[in-house]
């Protein structure tokens, strides 16, 4: 039987490697072949793949051409069908690009549009579209534009463009705030309402495809180092949740796979803190616990038979491992 190839960029990142390990684990696994991309030789991804490329710098402006130029290589010479995007940084460029690929390939690639990872990766346009769709929304400024009068205390300073919890600060006192907006000023922070404790954080997942709902996954979870650690689904038995998430992915209508980070109140209502326009370094958690949103969206851009997404109920940790090459 002819396999269908699908190309995983990423393969050095928790991301990517969360979108291989998915396919490997789901019931699709014998049907299709994985390609891997990178920007760095030798990464573990590139092992669970039957090939790997490397890619030209993206991260140099001089490099950008030459990166689509390669892109399309790969998606013509090794007749890719799906792609799937590990790098946060290649989001933007993949959505100018997915139509044409798709037109001359017939490669779907699953990314959101435009307007979906720009809200996603600003936080203070995630604030604004929250606010502006009537959703609850942690308050939120830009830090240049803070004042004593216009305060909320404890609260967070964190980069308007970031992940994985860098440069993020919990701030107890004014002097304290003030101290850090004269060394961050005119750095692109903001300042937003602490809500809740890490025992009220969750990381969730919601499934768009074409502009329509299909599915959710909430997570209560525990971070290290800015990823999660621990993962507990409780039958996504989080009512308020449920709501709340459902609310913004139909105002958002992003394309596969969203994730969404928040925590809860004293009264248990849900804030939204993240919204990462993409598949979650949790991807393959989610598929341990049953919903495995890779295969799903695969099943969904082939036309194959749908997989049900039935998780159960569980805890997951995550650890170090280690695997020998042999030369």
């Amino acid at each position: 039987m002819d396999k269908t190839n699908i190309l995983i960029t990423g393969t050095g990142s928790l991301i990517g490697q969360a979108v291989i390990k998915s396919i490997n684990k789901s019931g699709i696994a014998d049907r299709v072949r994985l390609i891997g991309c990178d920007y760095f030789p030798d990464t573990v991804g590139s092992f669970w793949c039957e090939s790997n490329h490397l890619l030209p710098d993206l991260l140099k402006a001089e490099e950008e051409e030459n990166w689509k130029a390669k892109i399309y290589e790969i998606v013509e010479k090794e007749n890719i069908k799906v792609v799937f995007i590990g790098v946060d940084f290649e989001l933007l460029y993949f959505a100018d690009i997915k139509e044409d690929l798709y037109e001359r390939f017939g490669c779907m690639v699953i990314v959101s549009d435009r307007k979906v990872i720009e809200t996603g990766n600003d936080k203070y346009l995630t604030y604004q579209f929250l606010k502006e769709n009537g959703i609850n929304a942690p308050d939120t400024i830009l830090l240049d534009e803070w004042n004593k009068e216009e305060i909320f205390l404890p609260c967070i300073i964190k980069p308007r463009n970031g992940a994985r919890s860098r440069g993020v600060e919990l701030i107890k006192d004014t002097d304290t705030l003030r101290n850090r907006k004269d060394a961050l000023s005119g750095q692109g922070f903001i300042i937003q309402k602490a809500i809740g404790t890490m025992k009220s954080e969750y990381t969730c997942g919601i499934l768009y495809w074409n502009g329509k709902y299909a599915d959710s996954i909430i997570l209560r979870r525990t971070l290290k180092e800015g990823n999660t650690a621990f993962a507990e689904f409780c039958g996504n038995t989080e009512e308020k949740i449920v709501s709340y998430i459902r609310k913004i992915g139909d105002a958002l209508t992003p394309f596969g796979s969203c994730n969404l980070q928040l925590r809860c109140d004293s009264e248990g209502d849900p804030y939204l803190f993240e919204i990462n326009p993409r598949f979650s370094g949790t991807t393959y958690m989610r598929a341990l616990f049953g919903y495995n949103e890779v295969e799903y969206v695969i099943s969904r851009a082939l036309g194959w038979d749908v997989p049900d997404l039935a998780p159960k109920p569980g805890r997951i940790y995550r650890f170090y491992d280690e695997r020998l090459v042999e030369s």
